[in-house]
Formats: C-alpha cells, structure tokens, sequence
C-alpha cells in the first residue's frame, strides 16, 4: 500500500484506522477490495494485532466487511442498498440540522463558514476536497449535540465514501456542489428551522440515482 504521513502520536490502533480509512478516501481501495493487513502492519511499523483491531472497528462503522477464514476487504453496496444509505443519511442531518439551529451562535456560524471556506480553497484535490466537506457536514450535524444522531450520522457518511468519490471524480461537479453549501450556510443564517431542514434534505438526495449506479 502507498506510504502515507503517519502520526506517532496515536496509537497504533488508531493509526491502522486512520490509513486505512485514507486509502479508502484516496480510491485505493475500493469497495469489494481486499484491505492487505500484513502489508499494513508492515508500512505502519505495527504488529497484525492493532491492524486486527482497526478493522473490527471499521467493520463497525460500515466501512470493511470480515469474513472468517477470509479477512477484510472495503465494504460493498448494491445500488439498492446506496439509495437506502443516502435517504437514510438524508433524514438524519435534516433533522440534526434542524435541532442545531438553536444551538448556533455567531461563533458556530462563524466555524461553519470556515469549513465552507476550507472546502473551496481545497477544490483542486479531490481527495482533500471530500474529507473537508464531510468536515462541514460533521461540525453542522454535532452542533444538535445528539450523542446517538451525531454517531449515525457520521457512520452513514462513512459507509457512502467510496461512491460520492466515483461520483465526484467522474462528473467533476465540486464548483456546483460548493454553490449548494453555501445555500446551507445562508439557510443556517435565515434562522428558520424548516427551512434549513427541508435544504439539507434536499441537498443530501440530489443525485442519488446517478451515485447509486456506481454501486
């Protein structure tokens, strides 16, 4: 697998989840693909163990699938089953969207900006570009300060990775895509829940046909 900065800091639990998830967001590893734990270990500097551990966890977020006597391998989806993901994800941060609301202050409003800036200023690499707009939704979905929503949430946009990459790669639609999250932001600053609701609904469901065929 390719040689990616590591941080020492972590554990080496953590540093397993963290490069395979990357490889996962890069397009390295694709949905179906065998995750090569030995090689891993190996890159990391690591034992198989917190390499073992990694994955259990990102089977528990939807991300790898574990097949006994089999190993890992990216988790894959059906198209029916991407559709399924997406109207999921699109329920749960309207709604975490709309308990927010009231939670955010100049200073949340301020942050998400940031992250939307951050989005455009990193619109040339796709990569780059997908890990701050998950940023963005994350931060506006943890201000509800639902535990359990905030969790769901983020497991949904985990499981859907692979799939926005191959749709975003192939359509090269990521100017639109910033136009549309700024409407989140300037919904966000109109101050009507309903509103902001319905739009990150929407948001969340444009396109899901054409994602889903990726499957």
């Amino acid at each position: 697998m390719t040689q990616r900065f590591i941080n020492n800091k972590m554990s080496p639990v953590e540093r397993a989840y963290h490069y395979i998830l990357d490889a996962i967001l890069s397009g390295e590893l694709e949905p179906g693909m065998r995750v090569p734990t030995e090689a891993l270990a190996e890159n990391l500097g690591i034992s198989r163990m917190p390499v073992r551990d990694a994955l259990r966890q990102l089977e528990g977020d939807g991300a790898v699938t574990i097949i006994a006597n089999r190993g890992a391998s990216v988790a894959q989806y059906s198209s029916e089953e991407v559709v399924e993901i997406i109207e999921m994800r699109a329920v749960l941060e309207a709604l975490a969207a709309r308990l927010a609301l009231p939670r955010m202050s100049a200073t949340e409003i301020s942050e998400l900006e940031h992250l939307h800036w951050r989005m455009q200023n990193v619109s040339q690499d796709l990569t780059a570009w997908i890990a701050a707009h998950d940023d963005f939704h994350n931060y506006l979905t943890a201000c509800s300060k639902r535990p359990l929503l905030i969790q769901q949430s983020q497991r949904l946009r985990l499981m859907l990775r692979p799939y926005f990459r191959s749709y975003y790669a192939e359509s090269k639609e990521l100017e639109i895509t910033g136009l549309e999250h700024q409407s989140l932001v300037d919904a966000v600053k109109a101050g009507d829940p309903e509103d902001l609701e319905r739009k990150v609904r929407a948001h969340v469901r444009q396109n899901v046909e054409t994602i889903a065929k990726l499957a």
